[in-house]
This record gives structure tokens, sequence and C-alpha cells, in this order.
């Protein structure tokens, strides 16, 4: 079988940046929750980073993938 891998596939720097970010905040999230959960009131300030960094990779993700998405428009209306 013979398997092409087209370049509108390929993700770019950002958007595996953004999903890495996004994998690990939600490891410290879950972990972070657990733990305050256990009754240690200063893994709070984990749980807080842990979201400000989920959002952030989203941002980061989705920022990336429209640049991808506008350059590969603008390379074919050339």
């Amino acid at each position: 079988m013979d398997t092409q891998v087209t370049r509108s596939t390929v993700w770019s720097w950002g958007e595996r940046a953004g999903a890495i970010l996004g994998v690990i905040s939600m490891v410290v999230l879950v972990w972070a929750a657990f733990r305050y959960g256990a009754g240690h009131d200063a893994a709070f300030f984990a749980l807080v980073i842990a979201l400000v960094l989920g959002v952030t990779a989203l941002g980061v993700h989705v920022a990336a993938r429209e640049a991808r998405y506008r350059r590969r428009a603008r390379s074919e209306e050339r």
C-alpha cells in the first residue's frame, strides 16, 4: 500500500507545542486536583497554574493552525 502524506495533514511546530503543553497541563491539573482534595491547600495554586497553562496551550495550538491555513490559502491563490 502506498500512503502519501500531504502537506495539509502535517502539524506545524506551534500546533505540536500547543498540544504537548495541553497534555502536560491536563496531567498537572489532575494531579493538583487530587492533592487539593487530599487536603493540601497549597495545591490550589497548582490548579490555577494548570488551568492557565491549558488555556494558553489551546490558544497557541489554534493560532498556529489558523496561521497554517492562512499560509496555505495564500499559496493556493498564486
